[in-house]
This record gives structure tokens, C-alpha cells and sequence, in this order.
């Protein structure tokens, strides 16, 4: 999305919650918007800081539209509308990381990663590379119930309680602002904003297109050279989510 003074790309977290908030949008999904929503009403000057606290005000007022105590989403952080952010500000020259988003400065690339992501999809390329080679399971198989998210998804819901702990995310609580990645670009010239769901970022849209179709096509598990906590499942497009903007930073 894109307004007068600010580029971002938005991801909502896959829900981990057996109740959704609207019963026909998804949690993740609705994060999303209400992230969307606090970018359209930035000011042009607004701070890193304002941001912040701007989109956590906003996604606690659904809460509080909704009735959801403070004291539940504090003991049940998988139940929170949780998103990635990763925001440019034309008047500060900066790019804002909040949570696991990426982006291209200059050629040079940029990641936020969760702490634990890497071991967790790690685990699950194990158990999923065992059960293929005893022959407990196929490909097509685990496309349709992916038998070792199963393994891992107690892990994910136990790694929310370090959001905005050890690792910064959008979801209506104090953003921990020591993971909040700030990056330069007054000297940028050509900058790229990503979410996560481009496994290999590169400078054109065409070329992150292409290098994506070659891992779902050579490995739609995504348990070897590239790593995730789920793959392509039957019937979707992609193993995840995934929003792309390039843009030129004028020389002023």
C-alpha cells in the first residue's frame, strides 16, 4: 500500500486461534487491515515511535470493541491479531522493520527474523524428510495435512509469548521497540519491500516471482535448501502470503 508520505507491505500472522474475531475473515486477515488503516492515518512527519504506538492503539480498540479482556491476551498471545510491518517514511528517509518482513536498500538485502523460526522449521524438515523416507508418507499426501506442522505447532503457539519480548510484532500491545529495525535510505536510490513469503528476494518483481515458482515446483515441502513451518498446501498458490512493492528514492 502506498499513500502521499509512506510505502508498506503488511503481513498478518496464519491464525493460531480456534475462534475468529469475524467469522468470515480470518484473524491474520484482519490484522492486516487494521494495520493498513493505522499507515493511511500516519501523518507525514510521524515519528518510528508514533507509528508504533498508532497501530497498537488501533488494533487494542478492536479488541476492546470485541470484549476481549487484557488479562486473556496476555495469557493466550496466540489469540491476538498479530502482523508484520515493514513501513517507509518519505519524510525521515527511513524504512521501518516491524516483525519478520525484508527489504532491498541499495542491492543490499535486510531481514527481521522471528528467534526461533529457523529452528522450528529446522524440526519439522527433519520429521517430515523421516516419515518420506520410511515411507509413512508422500509428497501429495502431507500437501493435503502437513503431518509435521502438526509436530511443530505446539512450538509456534509457545513462541507468541515472546512477541514484543524477543521479537517485535503489530498485535495491540506495547511494541518492543529494541526489535524494531530501522534502516536508511536517504542514500538508497532503489528500494524493495517484502514480506516473508518470498523465500529468495530479488531486485525485480519478475525475477522474485521466478526464483519462488522454482522452490514450490523442486520442493513444495519446503524442507530442504529453503525452510519453512508449512509448505504449498492443495488448492493455495503459494506456501504463504506474500506482497512485493519497488520503488526509486529521488535524490533531493
Amino acid at each position: 500500500m502506498a499513500t502521499g508520505s509512506h510505502v508498506a507491505v503488511i503481513d498478518g500472522s496464519t491464525s493460531k486461534a480456534a475462534v475468529q474475531l469475524k467469522p468470515t475473515m480470518r484473524n491474520g486477515r484482519l490484522a492486516m487491515m487494521l494495520v493498513s488503516e493505522a499507515v493511511e492515518r500516519l501523518s507525514p512527519t510521524a515519528t518510528c515511535e508514533d507509528f508504533c504506538d498508532q497501530v497498537t492503539h488501533h488494533i487494542h480498540a478492536c479488541y476492546e470493541s470485541h470484549h476481549l479482556s487484557h488479562e486473556r491476551l496476555i495469557a493466550h498471545p496466540e489469540e491476538r491479531l498479530t502482523a508484520s510491518v515493514a513501513v517507509y517514511s518519505l519524510y525521515h528517509e527511513e524504512i521501518w522493520m516491524v516483525g519478520d518482513c525484508q527489504c532491498l536498500v541499495g542491492g543490499k538485502i535486510y531481514d527481521n527474523p522471528k528467534p526461533e523460526e529457523e529452528r522450528i522449521a529446522h524440526k519439522r524438515s527433519v520429521i517430515i524428510k523421516q516419515m518420506l523416507d520410511e515411507g509413512k508418507a508422500d509428497v501429495a499426501m502431507l500437501q493435503h495435512h502437513d503431518l509435521g506442522r502438526d509436530v511443530i505447532v505446539g512450538e509456534i503457539v509457545q513462541t507468541c509469548h515472546s512477541q514484543n519480548v524477543l521479537f517485535s510484532v503489530a498485535d495491540g500491545f506495547p511494541i518492543a521497540m529494541q526489535h524494531v529495525r530501522r534502516i536508511d535510505v536517504s542514500r538508497a536510490g532503489e528500494v524493495v519491500l517484502a514480506t516473508d513469503g518470498y523465500p529468495f528476494l530479488h531486485p525485480t518483481l519478475e525475477v522474485s516471482e521466478a526464483a519462488l515458482a522454482a522452490q514450490l515446483h523442486d520442493d513444495p515441502l519446503c524442507i530442504h535448501h529453503f525452510l519453512a513451518t508449512k509448505g504449498l498446501m492443495k488448492g493455495n498458490v503459494s506456501f504463504d502470503d506474500r506482497a512485493y512493492v519497488r520503488f526509486c528514492i529521488e535524490e533531493s
